[in-house]
C-alpha cells in the first residue's frame, strides 16, 4: 500500500470516529478522489477489523459502530494539553487548510477524552490591534502559499510611504510578537519580509511558478541582508530597569560597569525604528556608541520637543 493511501485511510478512520455519519461524497471531496476510491478505502478499513457500517438513503452514509475507540496517541496528558493549546492558537493562520485540519483531527480523539476543565495553558498569537483583520489576512496568505497564487496589497514602509506590492508568497513567520509574510517581491525584484500589520487591501492574484530555493538559502539571504544593515550599538541603563533587560536583550550581552550601570552591546539595523526602540526606555537608557546614533537621537528628541513649544 502506498504512503499516500495509507495516510488517507488513517484520516478516514479518524473522521469517522469524530463525526456521526459521513457520506462517500463528503469524503471524496475532502480527499480530492473519486467516490469509487472511497468505497475501496472503506472496504480496506473494514478488512483491517475496524467496524465500519453504512446506512442507505438520502440521509445515509458511513459510520463506525458504537463503543469503538482508537488507541491513544503517544502523548501524555500534559503534552497533549500543551500541543492542543498551540494548535488552537494556530487555527487563525491555517483556516481551512486540509493538512492542518487532518493533524487536528488525529489528536482530538485522544484530547476529548483526556482534557479537563482546568487547562493551565492559554496561548494568544493574535495581534491586539487587528485581530479580525489578522485572521482574514493570514487565511488569504496561507491560501496564496498553498495554491501558488500571487498576493497583491498596499504596504506601508518604515518611512510611512504607501506602495503597491506584488508578491510570490513562500511562508508565514511569527517573530518577536509580529506576523510576517515571507516572499519574492516582484515590485522590488528581491526576497522580502512584510509585517502583516502594515499590509492593506490584500487580495489573491494569478497563479505563479514557485522558485527553486530552499529554506536554508532563503534564511541565508535574509541573514546577509540583516548583517549589511547592522550597526553595533552600546547602551547604558540605570539599575532601576535592570531586571527587565532580559526581556529585550540576551543575558550574555548585558554587563555591569564599574560605576554600577548596566551596559548592553548589540547589533541592530540602523533606521528610525532603532531610535524609537531606544526612546521606549525613556530616561532609563542612554546611547553611548556610535556617536552618530547619539547625535541622531538628540535631533529626533529636539524635533519632538519643538512640537510642544507653545
Amino acid at each position: 500500500m502506498d504512503e499516500v493511501r495509507a495516510d488517507r485511510l488513517l484520516s478516514i478512520i479518524l473522521i469517522l470516529t469524530k463525526k456521526a455519519i459521513v457520506t462517500g461524497q463528503e469524503l471524496a471531496e475532502h480527499f480530492d478522489v473519486s467516490v469509487r476510491t472511497i468505497y475501496r478505502d472503506i472496504d480496506k478499513i473494514s478488512q483491517a477489523g475496524i467496524p465500519v457500517a453504512a446506512i442507505g438513503g438520502k440521509s445515509g452514509g458511513f459510520y463506525i459502530m458504537e463503543n469503538y475507540k482508537l488507541d491513544k496517541l503517544c502523548f501524555n496528558k500534559g503534552e497533549l494539553h500543551t500541543l492542543m493549546s498551540v494548535l488552537d492558537s494556530l487555527n487563525i493562520v491555517f483556516g481551512n487548510n486540509k493538512q492542518f485540519y487532518d493533524i487536528i483531527l488525529k489528536l482530538q480523539n485522544t484530547y476529548e477524552n483526556e482534557k479537563d476543565k482546568n487547562n493551565k495553558l492559554n496561548i494568544d498569537m493574535s495581534h491586539f490591534s487587528m485581530e479580525d483583520e489578522l485572521k482574514e489576512f493570514l487565511y488569504i496568505i496561507n491560501q496564496g502559499i498553498e495554491e501558488s497564487k500571487l498576493l497583491l496589497f498596499q504596504y506601508i514602509n518604515r518611512n510611512l510611504e504607501l506602495a503597491e506590492r506584488n508578491v510570490e508568497p513562500i511562508r508565514i513567520e511569527f517573530f518577536y510578537g509580529q506576523w510576517y509574510l515571507i516572499g519574492y517581491c516582484r515590485s522590488r525584484n528581491d526576497y522580502r519580509k512584510f509585517k502583516v500589520v502594515r499590509m492593506k487591501n490584500l487580495i489573491v492574484g494569478d497563479n505563479f511558478v514557485k522558485r527553486d530555493i530552499s529554506q536554508e538559502e532563503l534564511d541565508e539571504i535574509f541573514r546577509k541582508s540583516y548583517d549589511n544593515k547592522n550597526i553595533k550599538v552600546k547602551l547604558k541603563f540605570s539599575n532601576r530597569i535592570g531586571e527587565q533587560l532580559t526581556e529585550y536583550f540576551f543575558k550574555s550581552n548585558i554587563k555591569r560597569s564599574d560605576e554600577g550601570y548596566l551596559i548592553v552591546e548589540e547589533h541592530f539595523p540602523y533606521d528610525e525604528g532603532l531610535i524609537k526602540f531606544i526612546l521606549g526606555f525613556g530616561s532609563e537608557c542612554e546611547v553611548i556608541q556610535p556617536s552618530y546614533l547619539r547625535e541622531d537621537t538628540k535631533k529626533y528628541l529636539k524635533n519632538i520637543l519643538e512640537k510642544y513649544n507653545d
